[in-house]
């Protein structure tokens, strides 16, 4: 008994854990995704080590040298050298610096519009779509009731076999109408699944989208390009970074000084040997060489000190040099005279005006095609007003009434009227995809997207 109760308690914590893990995908966790993108985590890494603060020296490199002279290890070389920057090259510097920064940040926020203007796009074609299935079914519906009706007037005077043909073939139609809803909700679920994992059901609401009406009110008076749009942000920095990469090249240039190197010349008196001619007063009791004494006797053949004979001898070499002495200073002066700088001069002005010519490019370009995408959208509007106005009149009921007074209740006619209103919506639903099309592209453009605090950046685009 015990271990049926431990069995139960046990399967109702995995049901409670696995119900509180499973919940339908909102828009909010679709967009909170973004931050999890290995795209993004990757840009976002090298946009923060773009930013580090890489500090400011008066040299540009410090190196510590060490020469021995000879191999006999009695005199040693040791020198701290540095090269000095050149003149201006420090602002140039943190200039470069700046403008990588701005131009990785701009790349930030160009990938995190992208990756959300795909999630927007899916999310929106997964809910349009599951509307357009709903007037698929009910379009498939009405074609089978067609089917029934025309079965029942089979015989009659005004039955046409033609009706009959036209409306299985429809059937056939709708029938791969509905398969390819199908297929392409499931595509695009598998998709949402790649960015968030764990959700059971699908809960993006249309509450979440603008109206058509908003739409058109935001656009009406046009967008106008800044330097704020992601694309024209990221030119614009690069052109920055090319002309102060420039500068820093020209003030590296100024570099007339190669370096400068202090040393310290040590010399080992016990290792250091040289040859030299000893004579009397050399090896005498107050000679510098008297340990000699006996070997000098012997190479010269005197018999005392008073013999005036040299010889040579390997001694060592004393270090008679004053500590100054042992100091030295070394000083390398470049002769830019002599110099061929004009090759990258050249280059570097070659890069500076294409980068300002890419910068302009993105202006004119993002001006034409926001241009065009707002008047697109307006456009479509007008056109989804109409189709929208049609379903409205037949759903009152007005079309229905008309035809039944010119036809006196034709239940073919009556099918008729409800499918053109069908048609009519699903007409308007497609118009209604290809301007919520029209509108993500022209959000990733204007930069919404790349605001990480903004929640709902559909409706925000429009403020």
């Amino acid at each position: 008994m015990y271990d049926n109760r431990l069995f139960i308690t046990a399967s109702f914590v995995t049901i409670l854990s696995a119900a509180a893990v499973a919940a339908p995908l909102t828009w909010e966790q679709l967009v909170e995704s973004v931050d999890k993108d290995p795209v993004y985590q990757t840009s976002e890494k090298r946009s923060q080590a773009a930013s580090q603060d890489v500090g400011t020296k008066l040299w540009d490199n410090l190196e510590f040298r060490y020469q021995l002279d000879g191999f006999s290890f009695a005199k040693h070389d040791f020198e701290l050298r540095l090269k000095p920057k050149s003149f201006g090259i420090g602002s140039a510097d943190k200039r470069q610096y700046e403008t990588l920064r701005d131009y990785q940040k701009a790349r930030l926020a160009v990938d995190r519009s992208y990756l959300l203007y795909d999630r927007y796009e899916r999310a929106l074609r997964y809910v349009i779509r599951r509307k357009i299935a709903e007037i698929d079914k009910q379009l498939y519906q009405v074609n089978l009731d067609r089917i029934e009706v025309l079965h029942l007037k089979a015989g009659s005077e005004t039955f046409n076999s033609q009706d009959l043909i036209v409306a299985l073939e429809q059937e056939s139609a709708r029938r791969a109408e509905l398969l390819g809803d199908s297929t392409a909700l499931k595509d695009a679920e598998l998709k949402l699944r790649s960015w968030v994992p764990d959700f059971d059901s699908v809960g993006l609401d249309t509450s979440w989208l603008p109206t058509m009406d908003e739409l058109a009110k935001g656009l009406q008076d046009g967008i106008a390009v800044n330097d704020q749009f992601p694309e024209v942000m990221k030119a614009k920095s690069k052109m920055e970074y090319e002309q102060a990469k420039s500068k820093r090249d020209l003030a590296k240039g100024n570099d007339f000084i190669s370096h400068i190197g202090v040393g310290y010349s040590l010399r080992v008196e016990s290792l250091m040997k040289k040859y030299k001619e000893l004579d009397a007063g050399d090896v005498g009791p107050y000679g510098a060489y008297n340990d000699y004494y006996k070997d000098w006797l012997d190479k010269t053949g005197c018999s005392s000190i008073n013999c005036d004979g040299t010889a040579e001898f390997l001694v060592p070499d004393k270090d008679d040099r004053q500590l100054k002495d042992k100091f030295f200073v070394n000083l390398a002066v470049r002769l830019p005279f002599l110099d061929d700088n004009n090759g990258n001069a050249l280059r570097n002005q070659v890069d500076e005006l294409d980068a300002e010519s890419d910068y302009l490019d993105a202006v004119r370009t993002l001006t034409q095609k926001v241009s065009r995408l707002s008047e697109e959208i307006v456009a479509l509007v007008a056109q989804w007003k109409v189709q929208k106005d049609f379903v409205e009149k037949v759903n009152a009921g007005n079309l229905f009434e008309d035809f039944a007074q010119s036809a006196g209740a034709d239940p073919l006619l009556l099918l008729r009227a409800r499918e053109s209103a069908l048609e009519s919506d699903l007409k308007a639903l497609k118009l209604e995809y290809d301007i919520f099309d029209r509108y993500l592209i022209l959000l990733t453009y204007t930069g919404i997207f790349a605001n990480p605090n903004v929640k709902n950046h559909l409706r925000e685009g429009l403020k």
